[in-house]
């Protein structure tokens, strides 16, 4: 139940041991986030909100703060207690209670029962705050504790008042302390969280211990520390580093500066050697003045302006050319006037030609009577189709004149339009020249497109004049071949014309591309002025640009020197608590293996001795796990979380609570609800171990709980010398006024004891009614004391399938035993003996044993009881319950 804060101020305690060896400034930090715990407990890590809010505190006090150790409550040493039992506690306005309620705490088994909301939890809650200053429910719930520990109708609370008895016997007051008393209560909600984390992954389970211990709150305020803190702080010289960069930045501008005569001596340079690449003895300022501008044109404009006038394109017609085509047109002509005048001669040999191709077509289809007259070959004088094969081939000849005036009209078609194409060309000049009324023009004008015949003739040959002196034509050959002629000379001038527009093109896309170096070579004097005039500027104006960055650059010296060391406080502090928390399990469990494993037997007592540990390994850091290995094989170990049950592990649990107690000799142990965390498998091992046996006889047991019935069995099964220093309490519901009913007489439910007292109040009938169930449980007892030492099989007789065995047979079965173990020695064993025989000794049919075997009925006119059996009776099991029947005594 401590807090986080007083586990930290543990840490903090620990931090400052000689033997820890912490810089100064750790301490210092590891002070100052002490003094802050609860503002620094409201954070996580999330957002770095716990990193924020840590630099934000050590930039103000850090280097104020001091680096002793802080003003902690000193933990007390094991066995050193200020008290040795609980004597008082007065509780109220607290929680649950409107007013105060007082309690007698005297007793060393104190038990506490009701039903649910009925004000136990309070009650523990009180204790809580008596002893450790604190709730840690509330810190749980995140309540302020003042409100969560008011009384909601008296809207307030009183600490309680706890008072104590020391080891003189002295009525003391009991002060809190978290380190002393810490382990001094065992809850329910502990054991349930212990056995849910066998189900986490085992990344998971670091969390074991300081759940188990209650420790999981420090556990999770160390967690929610950031890793690092270095985004919070200021380690980087970054504005320094921009200053630099600038200054560098300056200082190349001073050298660029500097370097001006030489880069402009180097740039003259570059501008002559370029104008000596156009020609010798050229000048830079003469080339730019031969490429010229717009403003002052020069050769370059001249070279484009000789170059946007196109010249005439070439006609591509000579004299020679226009006689060759007149005369293959003639020559052409000729030839094909011989051949036609040879087929002529030939006529009727064409007809002949005709008949005989037309008689062969004719052969397919006829081929076996004459295709005149019908008659059959055979009968015929000749055969047609024979004739005709024979004359054709008499005919080829006239084949061949016939092939050959048909390539002499193509090729006379072919020289007339090369002929016609010519004079076109010509007609085009003659239109140029202005010239289409002249005659000439004209008879150009009026050719067909497509002439026919020997069109050429009027002109071609040359016609001689007629008599009388007229014109065979309107044009002559002379006339045409002069305006050839003149075609030919203009075809020349153009060719001239376009060699010398190729030398102008050349000479202009040399100076275009002197004109582009000119240009980058100006670019480049240009950039190299403005280069130097900006550097100036910058190197005159740096200090006044600047001025804030410098002054930012001295504020960020001051903040690095203040957060460095921060940061090396804060790495180092983090390292420590992380040790520090890794290191709780070895601390908490040092020594515990063996005592918690022999609780641990004893809760399962009644499991298969192979099931039983033979050595337990609790972990010594977080991340190790409790292994266990069972006396069935010794030598394997293994994951207790993994191999035992849900019920095992809870027992485990306690088992470690309970050897911590004992470790620390702690004189109070309080178990808050926790017996209802362990199920009912387990309750009797764990109520013989903790009220039956002497593991705990001297510390003071105080047990709240909802179970009547386990509450009925501590007190049966409570040793009889230890009976009368036990106290039960019972809680029940308030009535209206907000208080709980607290009832703390409430009787003894131990059946021997309710027999004396019935038997005393002359009441036998309920006196024998409590007998007979004081008798069940002590001869189940002596059954169980029997079978620790191998006596334990009986001989019972049963009323038939599934019935128990009557009380008095169980009782004469135990008796026949006990007679019968000749070799068994044991001082119980004549005590037994005498009790059982005395019992047995009262007759079967005696009202007693009725009452004995039956339990009690209402039934009417009933005899009295003998009142000197019944007392003997009650005797008998009194002298039974004083025996030490502890299994294995």
């Amino acid at each position: 139940m401590a807090s986080a804060k007083r586990d930290f101020e543990r840490f903090v305690a620990w931090l400052h041991l000689p033997a820890t060896k912490p810089p100064p400034e750790v301490k210092r930090l590891a002070n100052l986030a002490l003094s802050n715990f609860d503002g620094l407990a409201q954070t996580v890590r999330q957002h770095s909100q716990r990193s924020t809010y840590l630099v934000n505190h050590a930039r103000r006090v850090l280097a104020q703060t001091p680096d002793g150790p802080p003003d902690i409550q000193a933990v007390a040493a094991d066995g050193a207690w200020p008290w040795q039992r609980l004597r008082d506690m007065t509780i109220g306005p607290f929680r649950g209670f409107r007013t105060p309620e007082p309690f007698d705490l005297q007793k060393r088994v104190i038990l506490f029962y009701g039903p649910n909301g009925s004000g136990k939890t309070s009650f523990c809650e009180g204790l809580e705050y008596g002893l450790l200053g604190s709730v840690e429910e509330a810190e749980t719930k995140r309540i302020d504790g003042r409100t969560y520990l008011a009384n909601l109708h008296a809207r307030r609370f009183e600490p309680p008042a706890l008072r104590a008895t020391d080891n003189q016997n002295r009525e003391v007051a009991v002060n809190s302390n978290p380190d002393t008393f810490r382990f001094c209560f065992i809850e329910k909600n502990r054991i349930d969280a212990f056995s849910r984390i066998a189900a986490r992954p085992p990344a998971q389970r670091t969390e074991l211990i300081a759940t188990l211990f209650g420790m999981d709150k420090f556990n999770e305020f160390v967690g929610h520390f950031n890793e690092s803190i270095d985004q919070q702080l200021t380690l980087t010289a970054t504005k320094q580093l921009a200053l630099t960069g600038k200054r560098n930045a300056l200082a190349t501008d001073q050298a660029t500066v500097n370097g001006e005569a030489k880069a402009l001596l180097d740039l003259a340079n570059e501008e002559a050697a370029l104008a000596l690449t156009y020609s010798a003895g050229m000048t830079y300022a003469g080339l730019k003045a031969l490429i010229g501008t717009a403003e002052a044109p020069g050769r370059l404009q001249q070279l484009e302006g000789i170059l946007n006038a196109v010249p005439p394109a070439a006609i591509g017609l000579s004299r020679e050319g226009l006689l060759s085509a007149f005369e293959a047109s003639r020559l052409g002509q000729e030839d094909l006037a011989g051949i036609a005048a040879k087929l002529e001669a030939r006529s009727s040999q064409v007809s002949f030609k005709d008949l005989y191709t037309a008689v062969l077509a004719l052969q397919a289809t006829e081929g076996d009577h004459c295709p005149a007259c019908d008659t059959p070959l055979t009968d015929a004088k000749s055969n047609p189709f024979d004739k005709a094969t024979v004359g054709l081939a008499q005919l080829k000849e006239l084949g061949e004149l016939q092939d050959e005036r048909e390539t002499a009209q193509g090729k006379v078609a072919t020289a007339s339009r090369e002929l016609r194409r010519q004079l076109a060309n010509l007609a085009a000049f003659v239109a140029t020249q202005g010239e289409q009324e002249t005659p000439m023009g004209r008879y150009l004008a009026g050719l067909a497109a497509e002439p026919v015949g020997d069109w050429w003739t009027a002109v071609y040959p040359a016609q001689v004049p007629q008599e009388g002196g007229a014109v065979a034509a309107a044009v002559t050959l002379a006339q045409i071949l002069a305006v050839a002629d003149c075609v030919a000379v203009q075809d020349a001038a153009t060719l001239l014309a376009r060699q010398e527009r190729q030398r102008n093109i050349t000479e202009r896309d040399g100076l275009i591309a002197f004109q582009l170096s000119v240009q980058a070579q100006d670019l480049k004097r240009q950039q190299l002025v403005d280069g130097i005039a900006a550097a100036k500027g910058r190197i005159a104006a740096f200090d006044v640009d600047n001025a804030a960055l410098i002054g930012d650059v001295a504020q960020e010296a001051l903040e690095i020197a203040r957060d460095t060391p921060i940061k090396a406080a804060y790495d180092r502090f983090l390292a420590l608590l992380k040790t520090y928390r890794n290191n709780l399990p070895g601390t908490l469990m040092a020594g515990l293996n063996d005592a918690a494993m022999n609780l641990y037997n004893e809760f399962n007592r009644n499991d298969l001795e192979p099931d039983k540990l033979a050595a337990l390994h609790l972990p010594v850091t977080g991340e190790q796990k409790i292994e266990i290995s069972f006396r069935g094989n010794p030598q394997v170990r293994v994951d207790a979380l993994r191999i035992l049950s849900e019920g095992h592990i809870r027992c485990l649990g306690l088992a470690i609570l309970l050897a911590k107690g004992q470790s620390i000799q702690s004189p109070l142990i309080v178990f808050d609800d926790a017996i209802n965390a362990i199920d009912h498998d387990h309750r009797s091992g764990i109520r013989e171990t903790i009220f039956e046996s002497d593991h705990f006889a001297q510390t003071q047991l105080i047990v709240t709980c909802h179970s009547n019935e386990f509450i009925k069995d501590i007190q049966q099964h409570l040793p009889a010398q230890r009976r009368g220093d036990c106290q039960v309490y019972l809680f029940l519901n308030h009535t209206g006024n907000y208080q709980p009913r607290v009832t703390g007489n409430v009787p003894s439910k131990n059946y021997v004891v309710k027999a004396r007292v019935s038997k005393d109040a002359l009441d036998n009938r309920e006196a024998l009614a409590s007998c007979r169930q004081g008798l069940e449980m002590l001869s189940e007892k002596v059954w169980r004391w029997l079978a620790s030492h191998d006596l334990g099989v009986l001989n019972l007789q049963l009323a038939g399938v599934g019935a128990e065995p009557g009380l008095r047979n169980l009782c004469e079965a135990l008796f026949k035993r006990l007679k019968d173990a000749a070799t068994f020695n044991h001082a119980n064993k004549t005590l037994l003996v005498a009790a059982y025989g005395r019992l047995l000794g009262i007759p079967a049919a005696n009202l007693v044993w009725t009452y004995l075997n039956k339990g009690t009925h209402e039934e009417a006119n009933r005899d009295d009881f003998d009142a000197d059996l019944v007392e003997t009776v009650v005797q008998t099991l009194e002298a039974l319950d004083g025996l030490d029947l502890r299994v294995g005594r």
